[in-house]
């Protein structure tokens, strides 16, 4: 049963929840109200009604009922104002009645038996109001329970009993009950149907929280709640699921990329790797059937064999190099001189065995000052890669006689680096090209050259992390220009 219960609970909707029981409170609440007031108004009813009784019984204590009727018919004595309905009787010490007075409203009904007041019974009550039933036995309207009080007579032995009917507080007693349930009953309606629409408008911001959870769930991760006020629930609930769903959309965003890094070193690593393999292949086979007979001919295989051997190495190491560059791990930025990091670099290029002369000059080619130095916020490793990469492609696209020149300056708050050739220089239409994976231009930029298409690749992305830009350009006079720019800071 409990668990029926249960499951019953969980199908109602909160909103329909929330009305239900505010209606609930809203309809104790009247109720409480309403019996408090009824009450309140028949004890006013019952005192104001017991204050004419007794005022009325003070007023007419002291006439004499044998000469009663004679002062009435001469107005020498007036019945006080009394409600419709009442009975005013004079009895003797034996409580057999002397005289009694009824309203013309009162005339035909039937009245309280007063056999049982004699003067000692009426001298018990000490003037104090009290109440009697009496039913109607003659088929005229019952008249319920009277209201009395009863008082002995000072002129003579006797007593004097004024008696209301409480049918009139009755009346408007339930009256009123009928008044208050029918306009309780409308106030439940009223209320009922402004908390309904106020709880639905107060829950409109949930119905968004779903809208967008069922948006996420379906794989939209860039859906956001309507930021609100911090200070209000709704404004704390839609910050919090915002901050979720920037982790949500972080967490998918990394797996992504990871995903597509992945897929691109495989794919890059498949095409790049295809020719040396095959080529190997190649002459591993002439090898096998014995085409190889004359030992220059096994020396030409053995050292083109070497030769994509180190390539595929070279390719391989390229790589490994992109994909850790593509991870979001921050670089490890220090204050350097740029100046000292170029020197190395050609240093570096001169102990490998290039031919070329490679000078250090400023952004208007002339020569530097000893002193000189140009500071800013990077990574030198990464940074002499760069350096690497850009002479060792410049040696390759030009003559061995040709000076290579590695300009630096500052403009505009940013480092400036230029590494210039005079070789034969890339064509306008294929300078953004070049720093693609794996493109080679026509002509001299190809494979002869032993590149792999992957160096300024690399030097792009390292650029790229460290905030800053670079551009292929022309050379005055001929030959690559390319220009890159940095932060300082």
């Amino acid at each position: 049963m409990n668990e029926k219960l249960a499951a019953l609970n969980d199908r109602i909707s909160l909103r329909t929840k929330l009305t239900v029981m505010s209606v609930g409170l809203i309809g104790l609440l009247l109720v409480v109200s309403s019996f408090g007031t009824i009450s309140l108004l028949r004890t006013y009813l019952q005192q104001n009604t017991d204050s004419l009784l007794t005022s009325t019984a003070a007023s007419l204590a002291d006439e004499d009922p044998l000469l009663l009727e004679a002062r009435l018919a001469t107005r020498q004595v007036t019945i006080p104002r009394l409600p419709s309905d009442y009975y005013i009787a004079f009895l003797d010490s034996r409580g057999s009645l002397l005289i009694g007075l009824v309203s013309s409203a009162n005339a035909k009904n039937a009245v309280p038996n007063l056999n049982a007041f004699t003067l000692e019974a009426v001298m018990a009550t000490e003037g104090r109001p009290f109440d009697i039933d009496v039913s109607s036995k003659s088929g005229f309207r019952d008249l319920g329970n009277w209201r009395m009080v009863a008082t002995p007579l000072t002129t003579v032995k006797g007593s004097l009993v004024i008696a209301l009917p409480d049918m009139t507080n009755a009346r408007l007693l339930a009256q009123y009950s009928a008044i208050g349930t029918g306009f309780g009953f409308f106030l439940l309606t009223l209320s009922g149907l402004a908390i309904w629409l106020t709880i639905t408008s107060a829950l409109r911001p949930l119905r968004e929280v779903e809208r967008t959870a069922a948006m996420v769930a379906a794989g939209d991760t860039s859906q956001r709640l309507v930021a609100a006020d911090e200070t209000t629930e709704i404004g704390r609930l839609n910050g919090s699921l915002n901050s979720m769903l920037d982790s949500i959309d972080s967490a998918m965003s990394s797996r992504n990329r990871a995903l597509d890094q992945m897929k691109r070193f495989v794919a890059d690593a498949s095409h790049e790797l295809r020719t040396p393999l095959v080529t190997l292949r190649g002459y591993a086979e002439l090898y096998r059937i014995g085409a190889l007979k004359k030992k220059s001919d096994i020396d030409e295989a053995m050292a083109s064999i070497e030769s994509e051997s180190i390539r595929m190495s070279e390719l391989v190491e390229n790589l490994l190099a992109l994909a850790r560059m593509d991870e979001t791990n921050p670089l490890a930025k220090e204050s350097s001189n740029i100046a000292e990091i170029a020197e190395l670099s050609i240093r570096d290029a001169g102990a490998s065995g290039s031919k070329h002369k490679i000078v250090l000059v400023a952004l208007d080619s002339k020569p530097l000052p000893v002193d000189f130095a140009l500071n800013a916020e990077v990574d030198a490793s990464g940074l002499r890669q760069v350096f690497t990469n850009l002479i060792v492609n410049a040696t390759k696209f030009s003559n061995e006689n040709d000076q290579i020149e590695i300009a630096l300056g500052a403009k505009d708050g940013r480092a400036v680096i230029e590494v210039r050739d005079h070789g034969d220089g890339i064509p306008k239409a294929l300078r953004e090209k070049v720093f693609e994976r794996f493109y080679r231009a026509d002509n001299s930029r190809n494979r002869e050259t032993g590149g792999s298409g992957l160096g300024l690749s690399i030097v792009k992305t390292i650029v790229t992390r460290h905030g800053g830009d670079i551009k292929a350009l022309e050379t005055p006079g001929g030959g690559a220009t390319f220009k890159i720019t940095l932060p300082l800071k």
